[in-house]
């Protein structure tokens, strides 16, 4: 049997292994609010709002539900996030903006301490082009009393899917088709269109183009769509394709994220072409570029690595001009070698069978 002595001991050291699992219990669990007697914890809703470069900030308020689990939890409430149209969205870090905001959750009188728990949801408000977050936070909130008799909020947790958070985040997606902010685009993403011009064009000539498509950072397909005339041409986002385009002849997507970059090049042949490429990006019009008719020439503005596709007009122009001003003369005499070679093979023979009738006579 054990005597007092021992029993003591025991309890001692089982109160000390509890008060230290406790406290390492409690450094572990992280809180979204922490507070004291003079000033009792507070937690506020996080929203981090997401789009593309290319697209401005829309108009839209994100609300919130506060739904209270413990009976008799006071109501709680929360003021909606408000976005302004073409609100500053700071600079583009991974190829879209982040615009972050805070509402902090204003809470009722408690009757008693204690833990009180709630359910904070974001509402989906059904607006076009914006992803709403599902996460469901399980807030609990810890009442005190005061040496004065009164109650304070000790301390706050917030648990995801039983997943104890840091903050109570909700991260919204917004994404947008390029070129819908101008209407008289037709509806069109992106367009690469192919012009010839000069006297000595042939309208029906095949040229040949490559483009390679990179992902907008908040889409999720991996191929997208375009057509030329009827045609469908599919594309996988990083991977480099070629097409051909005649005069007249375009490459459209109708279906392409704002926030797409591309890059499309002309690929060089010396055949007489001289080509100039003239962009609208994001609808403001590039420097026009000017090539020759043996290089390959890209659509990327110098000093820039890619073009991007915006919400406003997206639209690429190549024009090739083939005229007598572009064919000098040693440029027709090279094209046209084997055939004047030719001529020139067949006026010797004519000239040696002169010759030797003309000897022919002479000699009777």
């Amino acid at each position: 049997m054990m005597n007092k002595k021992g029993l003591g001991t025991l309890l001692l050291t089982g109160a000390l292994l509890v008060s230290a699992n406790t406290s390492v219990f409690a450094a572990q669990v992280p809180t979204v609010g922490t507070g004291t007697e003079d000033n009792g914890a507070t937690v506020s809703v996080t929203k981090n709002f997401e789009f593309a470069e290319g697209i401005s900030t829309p108009q839209v308020t994100f609300n919130f539900s506060v739904t209270k689990v413990t009976q008799d939890a006071p109501d709680a409430t929360i003021t909606g996030i408000a976005y302004t149209k073409d609100e500053a969205a700071g600079d583009v870090k991974g190829g879209k903006y982040t615009i972050s905001k805070d509402s902090q959750i204003a809470f009722g009188t408690f009757p008693h301490a204690g833990m009180y728990e709630y359910k904070v949801t974001e509402t989906n408000e059904g607006v076009e082009g914006i992803t709403y977050s599902t996460t469901e936070y399980t807030l609990r909130v810890y009442v005190a009393n005061k040496a004065d008799g009164s109650t304070y909020i000790k301390t706050i947790t917030a648990e995801d899917n039983h997943t104890k958070k840091d903050k109570v985040l909700f991260t919204n997606t917004y994404v947008k088709n390029g070129g819908s902010e101008t209407p008289d685009s037709g509806s069109k993403a992106l367009k690469i269109e192919k012009q010839t011009t000069g006297d000595l064009a042939d309208k029906t000539k095949k040229f040949t183009f490559k483009l390679t498509l990179t992902k907008a950072a908040t889409a999720n397909e991996t191929t997208v769509t375009g057509k030329i005339g009827t045609r469908e041409v599919e594309f996988t986002y990083g991977q480099e394709r070629e097409f051909e385009l005649s005069d007249k002849e375009a490459l459209v997507f109708e279906n392409l994220p704002a926030g797409t970059r591309y890059v499309v090049t002309e690929v060089g042949v010396k055949d007489g072409y001289v080509p100039t490429v003239n962009v609208i990006e994001n609808g403001v019009e590039n420097p026009e570029k000017k090539g020759n008719d043996n290089d390959d020439l890209t659509s990327v503005k110098d000093g820039e690595r890619s073009n991007l596709v915006g919400e406003k007009e997206n639209k690429v122009v190549f024009v090739n001009d083939f005229s007598d001003d572009n064919v000098p003369i040693t440029g027709i005499i090279e094209n046209n070698m084997p055939f004047i070679l030719l001529i020139g093979v067949g006026v010797s023979a004519f000239g040696v069978l002169a010759a030797a009738k003309k000897r022919k006579k002479s000699e009777a």
